[in-house]
Formats: C-alpha cells, structure tokens, sequence
C-alpha cells in the first residue's frame, strides 16, 4: 500500500480538527450538566474533579495529545493527604486539561470571580468548589486569599498560574506574588511545574487542537515556612519561577539531544 501523502494527511488532520471541536462543546456541555447534577450527592466537590480528570483525559486522548510526566527529586512522592500549592507556567488553555492528567492528587484551580457567572460552566466549576478571587477589588481580594487559605489548611489543594494570563511568545512573563502569598499563609509548600509543548497544540487564539506532545515537569515542594514580608515573598517567587525556568530548559535540551524525558 502507498504511504499516504503529505497533503492528505494535512488535509484529514484539518477535518479531524473540527470534528473535535463539535466534540469538545459537546463533552463540555454534558460535563457541565453531570458536574452540576452531582453536587447534591458530593457536596464536597471530589465527584466534579473525578468529571474533570476524565473529561480531560478523553479530550486529550481523542485530540491524539499524549502528556508526558517527569517528577524531579521528590516531586514524584507527593503525599496524597497533605495540601500543596502548584505553580505552574502557562502558555494555552491546554495547560488546564494537562494537570488533571498528570497530578496524582486531587486539586481546585485558583480562578477570576467573572468565570464562576458563565452560565453551566461557572456553574459545574462552583459545584466543583473551586476557588474564586475578585481581582479587581483589592480589598475583596484579600478577603478572598484569607479564605482560600482557610481551605487549603483543611486539606484542599489549589493550582495557579503566577503569570496571571497566558504566555503570548512562548517566553515565561514574571510572576505575581498572589500564589506565594496564599501558599505562606495556608503554611503549605509550592510545587513548581513547568508545561512544554502545549502551546504548539493550541496556540493563544485558536479553538483547535493539534496532534502532539505535552512534557509536564513537576519540581520539588518548596517550603513557604516562616515567610512573611513582602520582601521575602518577592525572593520566594523568584526561586519559584526560577526552578520553572530551569525545567523548561532542562526538557528543551533533552529534546534536542534525542533524548526522552521519563514517563511517569
């Protein structure tokens, strides 16, 4: 049989693309309403994460996504009944789906109060118990990290991106002390992770997925203990963002040598 020819297969991966598309509302949709419709039964929100991590996991899967896991030191003994906060780099909406695939505990993203008001997908993510932080009241702002920490003591691990947004060159921005701050007052350790490769699959902008590679590197916690001033705080972030910055280039090399990162 002839080997199927460069702009065929460009041409049924563009069909493929689109095709997922209507899948991925679709799946989104029913998710929403399962994730919604659960709450009375897990008020604790444990069944919309086990929602989110299959969701996510089909999705990747039927977009041909494969996430790759590396634990660096320690990061691969992370203790399923302590709390952490993760850090990771962000660089496509993909980065989401990516960490409910490769983190081995259950966690709630760190999000803007705006996204709990959209109509089922707010929704499923409050039913979720997700955490919301009003950004544009200051003092609200505050109210809010106080809380969000009093939940993270109680056991309920967060992720965030300290970039605040996506990354629009593939260059890691400078992180905002938010995540530092709310991980100091919970006294519970960062996590640094870098992802690479998840914006080649789907670039800022774009509503389609690209068949490819996500590398997800998960660091050594990072103790927040006995930090408190502003000025500690912003040495802590850099060591945060610096070991990010390492990872990333450490799997660039890797690659570039031929070389495979471990797969966990």
């Amino acid at each position: 049989m002839a080997p199927e020819s460069p702009a065929r297969a460009s041409r049924l991966d563009t069909v493929w693309a689109r095709c997922h598309v209507v899948y991925f509302v679709a799946s989104t949709l029913v998710g929403a309403v399962l994730a919604i419709a659960s709450f009375p039964f897990s008020p604790s929100g444990d069944a919309v994460i086990f929602l989110a991590r299959l969701w996510s996991r089909l999705l990747l899967a039927t977009a041909r996504v494969r996430v790759v896991v590396t634990f660096h030191g320690t990061g691969g003994a992370l203790a399923a009944d302590r709390p952490y906060v993760f850090a990771a780099n962000h660089a496509s909406s993909v980065d989401i789906w990516a960490l409910f695939v490769a983190l081995p505990v259950n966690f709630r993203f760190i999000a803007k109060k705006q996204l709990g008001h959209i109509p089922l997908f707010g929704w499923a993510m409050a039913a979720g118990r997700f955490i919301f932080i009003d950004r544009q009241n200051p003092a609200a702002a505050r109210r809010s990290i106080a809380r969000a920490a009093a939940r993270i003591r109680s056991g309920t691990s967060v992720a965030i991106f300290p970039e605040g947004t996506r990354t629009r060159d593939g260059t890691l921005g400078p992180f905002k002390k938010g995540g530092v701050r709310l991980a100091a007052e919970a006294g519970v350790p960062i996590v640094p992770i870098a992802i690479r490769g998840s914006r080649e699959i789907m670039p800022r902008g774009s509503v389609f997925l690209r068949r490819g590679t996500v590398h997800v590197d998960v660091g050594e916690p990072i103790a927040t203990a006995g930090i408190h001033s502003s000025g500690e705080r912003t040495v802590l972030v850099e060591k945060i963002r610096d070991a990010i910055a390492q990872m990333l280039a450490e799997n660039a090399d890797a690659r570039g040598a031929g070389r495979s990162p471990p797969t966990q």
